[in-house]
C-alpha cells in the first residue's frame, strides 16, 4: 500500500463514517448511562430525596462497572449530597408489567452531570467504564407448566425483567424477534439445552458481541435458570435462582456485567500514553475504517489514528489513558482482532516504527 493510498484512506474516512451507522455494530453507545430510575410511592419530598440518592448510586455502579464502588469513602460522601450531581428529574407512571417487578406505581427518572461523575471517579482513583458497551442477544427458553417457548420481544414480562436488570448495569441487550428466520434457525430444545452451534448460528443476524442461552422455569418455591454465555468465543455455564423471574435474570445480568467490566473498566490517568498498534490483513478501506472506529470506541482511548501503511499492514498511534496492558486486554475483546506475533516477510521494514508495540490480525476468528 503506497503513501498515496494512505492519503486516500484519510480523505475517505470522513465520508465512510456515515456508512458505518448502517452496519451491524459490535458495541453500542449508551445514551442514558448517566440517567437512572427508581420506583416511588408518591412525589413527596422525602421519597424524591431517597430516590435521587438511589439513582446516583445506580449511575455510579454503571459508570464504574462495579457494585463495590459504593463502599469507597469518596462515593459515600457524594451519595450524602446526591442532588448536587443532579441535572434534572421527572416522574412516569409504570406499566402493569413494570409494577409487578417494582411494586410501586411511579418511577422517578434522574439525570446526573456526566463530567461531575467522571471527575468523582477519577479523583477517587476508581475505574471508569465508557459509554461504548458490548451488546448481547439473550435466548431464553421458558417452561410454563411443561409447555416451553422461546421468549421474544413480545414476551412482556421477560422483556420488562431483562430491560430493568440490564439498565441497572448499563448493558445493551435484546431478545430475539422469533420471526420465521429465527424459527427456522433453531428450536426450543436447542435453547433449552443450550446447544452452542444452533444458537451461535441464529445469533449472527443480530450482530451482537456475545450471546446468552438459558432455560428458565418456575419451581414450587422459586424460579431456577441455567445459563450459557459466549463472551468473545469463550463459554461459561452457571445457574441463578430467585423468588421471581426478574431475580433469576438479574443474577445472570450482574454476572455478565462483572465479567465485562473486569476487562473494560479501568482507572484512567490524566496523562495519555502513546501506544503503537500494528494490524495486518487490512485489505480494503472498509476494514481500515472499522479497525480505526473500533480503537476510538474504547473508553480508555483518547484518539487513534493511522501513521504508517505498508501492503496490508496499518500502524495506528493510540493515545491511551490507561496502561498498555489494560488497553491490549480491551482490544483483545474485539471480535475482528486477533493477537499475533509480527511477521515481516514481504513488508517494507525500512521504517522500524511500522513494527509497532503490539500486533494484531484483522478478520473474524
Amino acid at each position: 500500500m503506497t503513501y498515496s493510498r494512505l492519503q486516500l484512506l484519510f480523505v475517505a474516512s470522513v465520508t465512510f463514517i456515515a456508512c458505518l451507522v448502517a452496519m451491524p455494530a459490535k458495541a453500542e453507545k449508551l445514551s442514558n448511562l448517566y440517567t437512572a430510575t427508581w420506583p416511588v410511592d408518591s412525589q413527596a419530598t422525602s421519597a424524591r430525596t431517597q430516590a435521587i440518592k438511589n439513582s446516583l448510586q445506580q449511575v455510579l455502579i454503571r459508570a464504574s462497572g462495579s457494585k463495590d464502588v459504593v463502599r469507597a469513602p469518596a462515593i459515600q460522601s457524594a451519595l450524602s449530597d446526591a442532588e448536587s450531581y443532579l441535572r434534572r428529574y421527572s416522574y412516569q407512571r409504570l406499566s402493569a408489567a413494570e409494577q409487578m417487578i417494582y411494586e410501586k406505581p411511579l418511577l422517578l427518572k434522574a439525570t446526573f452531570d456526566q463530567q461531575s461523575i467522571v471527575n468523582l471517579l477519577k479523583s477517587a482513583s476508581l475505574p471508569i467504564w465508557g459509554e461504548d458497551r458490548p451488546s448481547g442477544i439473550f435466548w431464553i427458553a421458558l417452561d410454563n407448566g411443561g409447555e416451553r417457548r422461546i421468549a421474544s420481544d413480545q414476551t412482556r414480562s421477560i422483556v420488562a425483567a431483562l430491560d430493568i436488570a440490564a439498565q441497572s448495569r448499563g448493558l445493551p441487550v435484546s431478545l430475539p424477534l422469533m420471526d420465521i428466520d429465527d424459527q427456522s434457525a433453531l428450536e426450543v430444545a436447542d435453547v433449552w439445552g443450550r446447544f452452542e452451534a444452533p444458537v451461535e448460528a441464529a445469533s449472527k443476524r443480530y450482530g451482537s458481541d456475545y450471546w446468552v442461552a438459558a432455560s428458565l422455569s418456575e419451581g414450587s418455591n422459586q424460579w431456577q435458570a441455567t445459563w450459557k454465555v459466549n463472551l468473545y468465543g469463550q463459554t461459561q455455564t452457571f445457574t441463578t435462582s430467585g423468588l421471581s423471574a426478574y431475580e433469576a435474570i438479574q443474577g445472570a445480568v450482574n454476572r455478565i456485567a462483572d465479567a465485562l467490566a473486569s476487562k473494560l473498566a479501568v482507572v484512567l490517568s490524566e496523562q495519555a500514553q502513546e501506544v503503537l498498534i500494528s494490524i495486518e490483513n487490512i485489505q480494503d478501506f472498509e476494514s481500515f475504517a472499522k479497525a480505526q472506529t473500533f480503537l476510538n470506541s474504547l473508553g480508555m482511548v483518547r484518539s487513534a489514528s493511522a501513521v504508517e501503511v505498508s501492503n496490508d499492514r496499518v500502524l495506528f498511534k493510540v493515545e491511551s489513558l490507561t496502561s498498555p496492558q489494560n488497553l491490549i486486554e480491551a482490544i483483545k475483546l474485539g471480535n475482528n482482532l486477533q493477537r499475533s506475533e509480527p511477521s515481516f516477510g514481504g513488508y517494507d521494514t525500512t521504517n522500524e516504527q511500522l513494527r509497532g508495540d503490539f500486533h494484531f490480525v484483522w478478520g473474524q476468528p
